[in-house]
């Protein structure tokens, strides 16, 4: 057991910390029932709740409610106080928008640039256009960000941001977070995994903000799974856990963007679907896809019958070994076609007795830019987060 007496000063961050999230969590609360809840003294959250409004981080109203004697005054963050540049980086989608600290997006912009053709620098051109943009828009003219959180696919050095691979995005040892800090040397930037990101923001004000562990499992230009485990999420020792995309389910199958054959991601991923389909149809996309599946031409359905099969393998790899109370969906592959999460959640209507909660994420297509800001902020206001 570890007996070492803690210094006061970690006592003030940590009660400030335990004060301002029952806050975050409980909307409206207040100081007494604050002071009931963390067994705090109701001096010492006074004084940290007085501290909290100064700094602008929350604010307070009186209670309406008739009550006889004086009303307690309730209390709120002031997310809207507290904005950050959130950029997520796909391979034909790229995304800058204005989030605060409770979750809500103010502002967004988006580009359809194929990265492939490009080179990294030249992605770091087109974000620093966005960035310009929106920090000149008149509305947000005057604001002061936090820092500039960035989200995309790929295993993600944390400390320096370098992106050691993205098969999405065929970079291998890019030096992002040099290159930005080099293009916004004032600022704060963080960089990390989509999944990752998505899953700290599902935690936050999603799906799962009320399970201990879950798994986030996204389906789009790849696969992969941001993981919490007792409220946090789950990096592993080099932050490449939830990389579920590239376990091979098939050594003879079709070759994966990362170079290896027979990934999961061969069999799910939406340029994996559309590949399969052109061998029927010429220039078929997703779209095609469902509406021959949903007029009953059998390539179709095998197509989507396959895609469930593997899906639901992914989510049986997960639940086996991790045993989470909720697996989450999403992705853009099936934020943009819905019928594609009810072949999966089909599946499972039959068994009532399912030991986890198959959910499909209300964040949907804002859940990487959401959890960037939400990292990049946790990180800034470290002392009261």
């Amino acid at each position: 057991m570890n007996t070492k007496k803690l210094g006061g000063s970690h006592i003030k961050v940590e009660n400030r910390k335990l004060v301002f999230n029952h806050i975050f969590n409980q909307p409206g609360i207040s100081r007494p029932q604050i002071t009931s809840q963390t067994k705090l003294s109701a001096a010492s959250v006074g004084r940290i709740t007085d501290e909290l409004l100064n700094q602008g981080l929350i604010k307070e109203y009186d209670c309406e409610a008739g009550n006889v004697g004086r009303r307690p005054t309730l209390l709120y963050v002031c997310g809207e106080k507290i904005p950050a540049l959130s950029i997520e980086l796909d391979r034909d989608k790229q995304v800058c928008a204005v989030v605060d600290l409770s979750g809500k997006v103010h502002y967004r912009i988006k580009r359809n640039f194929q990265v492939h053709p490009h080179s990294p620098d030249e992605l770091c051109q087109l974000v620093q256009e966005m960035i310009k943009e929106i920090m000149n828009h008149p509305d947000l003219a005057d604001k002061q960000f936090a820092g500039i959180g960035v989200a995309l696919p790929g295993l993600i050095d944390l400390d320096t941001g370098m992106v050691r691979m993205s098969s999405q995005l065929r970079w291998h040892n890019v030096p992002l977070g040099a290159m930005l800090r080099n293009m916004f040397p004032d600022m704060t930037i963080t960089i990390d995994n989509e999944m990752n990101a998505r899953a700290f923001a599902e935690s936050l004000y999603g799906e799962i903000r009320h399970e201990q562990n879950a798994v986030i499992l996204g389906i789009g230009s790849g696969v992969g799974a941001g993981i919490v485990a007792n409220k946090q999420v789950y990096r592993g020792s080099g932050n490449k856990a939830g990389e579920v995309g590239h376990v091979i389910m098939d050594p003879n199958g079709k070759m994966c963007e990362c170079g290896r054959y027979g990934c999961l991601q061969t069999f799910v991923a939406d340029w994996a679907l559309v590949e399969d389909a052109r061998l029927f149809k010429q220039d078929a996309d997703i779209y095609d896809i469902l509406q021959a599946a949903n007029n009953g031409e059998q390539w179709a359905i095998s197509i989507i019958n396959r895609f469930v099969r593997y899906t639901k393998i992914a989510i049986s790899y997960f639940t086996s070994l991790l045993d989470p109370g909720a697996v989450v969906l999403s992705g853009s592959l099936l934020e943009n076609h819905p019928t594609l999460s009810e072949w999966i959640t089909r599946e499972y209507e039959n068994q009532p007795q399912a030991p986890f909660r198959l959910t499909i994420s209300g964040l949907g297509h804002d859940g990487a830019i959401v959890g960037a800001a939400a990292q990049l902020l946790h990180e800034t206001y470290n002392e009261y987060l």
